[in-house]
């Protein structure tokens, strides 16, 4: 996992209204919900796989959108999209 990633992540993230802060020396970064600064998750790049600071996995490298779309319903933001269901 690299920089690209961790930045892959921070875009999805922000589409979801989310606050990110970054630091990449660490590959970690502190994400919070605008709306009540109280919720908020550290999340860190071990590896090819994202966690919380409590070690919960969110995901692995590749699925950068699915990880945000956890760390969202985390932090009480829900999804950003609607699905579309298969035709």
């Amino acid at each position: 996992m690299d920089t690209n990633d961790l930045q892959q992540l921070v875009g999805y993230l922000e589409n979801h209204g989310l606050q990110v802060t970054v630091n990449e020396a660490e590959m970690r970064m502190r994400v919070t919900n605008p709306l009540n600064h109280r919720l908020t998750e550290e999340i860190l790049a071990l590896s090819d796989r994202y966690v919380t600071g409590f070690d919960y996995e969110i995901g692995v490298r590749g699925a950068e959108e699915e990880c945000a779309d956890r760390i969202a319903r985390i932090l009480a933001v829900g999804p950003f999209r609607t699905r579309r269901a298969a035709g």
